[in-house]
């Protein structure tokens, strides 16, 4: 779970789920309201999941059904979500991507 980097509070999975949502750089840390970002490695690690369930898309053209590679995206971006608090790791500073 995303840990605040300044006080050391750990957020919950409904709170962290909630405030990636938020689309903006900086989050706030409930417990001491200081500046958290999130860090570079995840964001990378985020885009790396969202890449590889487009990667099965091209199936199509293989003569995979349409309806199972739909019911696969469907799957994979429900379970990137879900998931996804838990690979949050904060960071105190905003780090560029590249």
């Amino acid at each position: 779970m995303a840990t605040c980097q300044q006080c050391g509070y750990k957020w919950g999975w409904i709170e962290a789920f909630f405030k990636m949502f938020t689309f903006k750089k900086m989050l706030r840390c409930s417990s001491c309201d200081s500046s958290q970002y999130v860090s570079k490695k995840t964001r990378m690690l985020l885009s790396l999941f969202i890449f590889i369930s487009l990667l099965i898309a091209p199936l199509i053209s293989y003569g995979v059904p349409k309806g199972y590679v739909l019911a696969f995206e469907i799957a994979a971006y429900a379970l990137v979500i879900i998931l996804m608090p838990f690979i949050y790791k904060l960071s105190n500073k905003d780090e560029q991507m590249w």
